[in-house]
């Protein structure tokens, strides 16, 4: 009897033991639903060992239903076990929200859970994001003493860091009396999942100094902080500890390592890892290709995308990057192999998708298919919306970006997005009704208060002529960044408002804004104009402090800045230090000598450049024709008129004619530059026309100067300085009743004429002077001085030139207008309020009469001093009696 039962007992552990090994080894669904037929059939289907073996396999193979139905027939009422494996099993098949309830009835029927229960439940809860449920289940584990669980610990640092309660997580760490690489890696992934790169990656450096060894998971937690923080450095010390503890050959963490080069732009280095793979999953493809068209790379991300459809299968973002590199390629052909692939792989063309295909149509040109594309998409969100009107705007075509924005509005609320594309529209079109209405609709939806809604108002109230308008916005606004003072700055240049400018970024400095490189770019212009040398100084201090004198743009501004507020020497140490240089340096500093009428070397920089194998381009030329033409240097000028065509195939345009027809004419050959305009393959403009007349008008020459003066009347030109040079033509020949018939028109033509003004700066104060000015400081001194200095002149031999006085009045009042010129009055200031000796910089805004030139001359002679005056056209440096300019200006 004994030895039956005890052989009895070994058959029956035999089984057992063969059908747990059978259950461990089922490598298909259908094995194990054969072992759990012959599990039912022996009677064992209430075993809690095989049920839980069930539940465990059936969970693997992604059947929660078998995995339920098994728990149920076992029956289970008072086994924790069972309960842990189904919960277990639930959480594992996503199923959160059953595996919760499960947990839930072990509470109801009075089930005391086990260190085992709560990993699984604080899963689900995870999953589900159920916070709540979440605080239930913890306060549970600390009633029932398991806080110091280390499962249960390294559980709860992964639900709160999924919730990105990131305070809690490191409570629990920080609580735990043992942890394990688990606990670390949890940590350090839920910081760096979160954003949270800098205290990822302090964490990870605790765990390296308790020496412990990081594993895959570790690495492929702490490479994302590294590529979110640019941490080029941590990445390589990373990435060779990768190498040292054998885990290079990890797919995910060489996923990682991609990803992290691609973030430093470090292709280089993240190509030779993708290419040294032992094996490449899908991530590593999309990885690379999005890294190479997220640099603008596109070429190289099409490629390797091409070469990807031969070994995988791109997923949607690998094929919406490829679409987005189509569009700024241009190449419409891959973009529709693209587009067809999208759809034959079957993924579906949502809206996200459906916005690219929108921008990389109308990139391509194809503005039909972008119209299909956005008619088909049956959920429109404002950002396709946006993206159609965008693409209507960058076609030109304005009525249909406004109709289908009135569309809009009946479907989805239009964004911040939208206004400012509208706005940029009303900037493009110089449509300023249509600006105050989109701001009226934006204040009604609260955009007023977007800072970037509020820039693109400030800038297209100036652009559309309503400075005030554009103040009144920038006053208003109650924060600015830096993007708001660059573009009030280049609102006050566009308006010719520089003082403003210069006030304004006073007031940027005093509100604690530093200037970035584009506010140095708009305001240095500034300074030129003005001539404000000391403020230019000031933002070339600023150049230094950011770092960025050796930025090309910034050089080649700052050089055209000091040449124009007189300092060609400091114009050219910029020059001079500047360690890369273009074609626009080199035509800075050939236009600086240009206008102070040093031709020899603006040739020879010209020579330099070629030598240094940068191709000059058109302006180029137009800089060294105009040096030569304000240095007489005619042979020269018409050389390299001619090289233009002749050695760099670049067809002359009107500027160029213009400026050969000032070459002639300065040097007094009016003949040639007649017979040049009209031997010109194109029709000369009242430019062309204006530099011979002005000639004519200096030379003398009247016969030259009655024709072209008729021509200049026939082309009825919008400028008021032709008519008036017309005017001042007609004046010196004694025609007034032509003056009076040209000044009739212009004002018939609602034109306005400059008035002369010229400027000082003394002291770090900007004095102005009109022409026949008579309120300003010193006036009785300024003209007594004048007085004196006539009579001094007049014994040196002046004889005032009258035919620059243009209107008809008598003699003696024509005396008194010349002496009444802006530019006499701020000279003789000047003399009065500096140092005898030191050298005298006036500004004009006009080009100096000759009467003025001549009595410039003279009174350089008289008082010993260097007189720098800068006009409309050039610098005229007078010494001794003599101007720089040698009379070619």
């Amino acid at each position: 009897m004994n030895t039956l039962y005890v052989f009895h007992e070994c058959s029956r552990q035999t089984l057992f033991s063969s059908i747990s090994r059978a259950l461990t080894s089922a490598a298909t669904s259908t094995q194990l639903h054969k072992l759990h037929s012959l599990i039912i059939t022996l009677g064992l289907h209430h075993s809690v060992v095989f049920s839980a073996k069930l539940i465990a396999k059936y969970a693997h193979f992604r059947d929660p239903t078998s995995c339920l139905y098994v728990f149920r027939l076992a029956s289970p009422s008072n086994n924790v076990y069972l309960w842990n494996s189904i919960i277990r099993a639930l959480t594992h098949n996503r199923l959160f929200s059953q595996a919760l309830s499960l947990y839930s009835e072990t509470q109801r029927i009075g089930l005391q859970p086990d260190t085992h229960t709560f990993p699984s439940a604080i899963n689900a809860c995870a999953g589900l994001l159920d916070f709540e449920m979440a605080k239930s289940v913890h306060d549970r584990v600390l009633e029932m003493g398991f806080g110091s669980d280390l499962y249960i610990g390294n559980a709860l640092i992964d639900m709160y860091s999924r919730f990105n309660d990131l305070d809690k997580a490191h409570k629990v760490f920080e609580e735990m009396p043992l942890r394990d690489v688990v606990s670390w890696n949890s940590l350090i992934s839920g910081y760096s999942a979160n954003g949270h790169w800098n205290e990822a990656l302090e964490i990870y450096y605790r765990f390296r100094n308790l020496g412990l060894v990081p594993d895959s998971y570790t690495m492929s937690t702490v490479l994302p902080a590294c590529g979110g923080l640019g941490a080029v450095e941590e990445g390589d010390i990373i990435h060779g500890l990768i190498e040292k503890i054998g885990i290079k050959t990890d797919v995910i963490v060489n996923n990682g390592l991609l990803s992290m080069y691609c973030k430093f732009n470090g292709l280089i280095d993240g190509r030779r890892i993708f290419e040294e793979m032992v094996f490449r999953d899908a991530v590593s493809w999309n990885t690379m290709i999005c890294g190479y068209s997220q640099v603008g790379l596109y070429e190289e991300s099409i490629k390797l995308f091409m070469e990807m459809v031969n070994q995988f299968k791109p997923d949607l973002l690998t094929i919406t990057s490829i679409l987005q590199a189509c569009g700024h390629l241009g190449d419409l052909e891959l973009g529709k192999y693209a587009h067809d692939y999208l759809i034959t792989s079957g993924y579906e063309c949502d809206t996200t998708a459906s916005n690219i295909l929108i921008s990389m149509y109308a990139k391509c040109g194809n503005l039909l298919a972008s119209q299909e594309v956005f008619s088909g998409i049956k959920c429109k969100d404002s950002v396709s919306w946006n993206s159609m009107i965008n693409v209507y705007i960058q076609n030109g075509s304005f009525d249909k970006g406004m109709k289908l924005f009135k569309v809009m509005k009946t479907d989805v609320k239009p964004d911040s997005v939208t206004y400012v594309m509208l706005l940029s529209m009303s900037t493009q079109l110089g449509d300023l009704d249509l600006g105050k209405e989109l701001q009226c609709d934006l204040v009604k939806m609260g955009f007023d208060s977007n800072i970037v809604v509020s820039n693109t108002l400030v800038d297209m109230y100036a652009k559309c002529g309503a400075m005030g308008d554009s103040l009144q916005v920038f006053e208003n606004m109650k924060a600015r960044d830096i993007i708001t003072w660059n573009t009030i700055i280049a609102s006050c240049v566009h308006s010719e408002d520089c003082n403003l400018g210069l006030r304004m970024i006073s007031l940027m400095r005093t509100e604690g804004m530093t200037p970035d490189m584009a506010t140095i770019l708009s305001i240095l212009p500034v300074c030129s104009l003005l001539a404000a040398k000391r403020q230019g100084k000031e933002i070339h201090g600023y150049v230094f402090k950011l770092g960025l004198e050796s930025d090309v743009p910034v050089g080649n501004v700052l050089i055209e800045m000091y040449s124009k507020c007189g300092s060609l020497r400091n114009s050219f140490q910029v020059f001079k230090l500047m360690k890369r240089k273009d074609v626009v340096t080199w035509t800075a500093l050939i236009s600086a000598y240009g206008m102070y009428g040093e031709g020899k070397k603006a040739l020879r920089a010209f020579e330099e450049m070629e030598a240094a194998g940068i191709v000059p381009d058109h302006v180029a030329f137009v800089a060294i024709i105009f040096a030569c033409s304000h240095s007489g240097l005619v042979e020269e000028g018409l050389n390299y008129f001619h090289r233009m065509k002749k050695d760099y195939e670049i067809e002359p345009r009107i500027e160029h004619y213009a400026c050969v027809v000032d070459l002639l004419s300065r040097s007094g050959l009016l003949d040639k530059a007649e017979d040049f305009i009209l031997s010109m393959p194109l029709k000369p403009d009242s430019s062309i026309w204006g530099a011979l007349l002005s000639a004519c008008r200096t030379r003398g020459d009247t016969e030259i100067a009655g024709r072209v003066s008729e021509r200049i009347i026939e082309l009825n030109p919008d400028d008021t300085g032709y008519y008036v040079l017309v005017s001042n033509v007609y004046a010196g020949l004694g025609k007034w009743d032509q003056v009076r018939s040209i000044r009739r028109s212009i004002k018939a033509k609602g034109l306005k004429k400059d008035p002369g003004c010229s400027w000082m700066e003394i002291q770090n104060r900007v004095y102005v002077f009109g022409t026949g000015t008579k309120f300003f400081e010193q006036f009785e001194e300024v003209n007594k001085l004048l007085g004196i200095l006539a009579g001094l002149m007049a014994k040196e031999g002046y004889i005032a030139n009258l035919q620059f006085v243009l209107h008809d009045i008598d003699e003696d009042e024509k005396r008194d207008m010349l002496c009444g010129h802006s530019e006499r009055l701020a000279i003789a200031f000047g003399l009065l309020n500096t140092k005898p000796g030191t050298p005298l910089q006036v500004m004009k805004n006009l080009r100096v009469c000759g009467d003025c030139h001549t009595v410039t001359k003279y009174i350089s002679k008289i008082v010993q001093r260097e007189l720098l005056v800068r006009d409309a056209n050039r610098f005229h440096v007078f010494k001794d009696g003599a101007c720089s300019c040698g009379d070619y200006w």
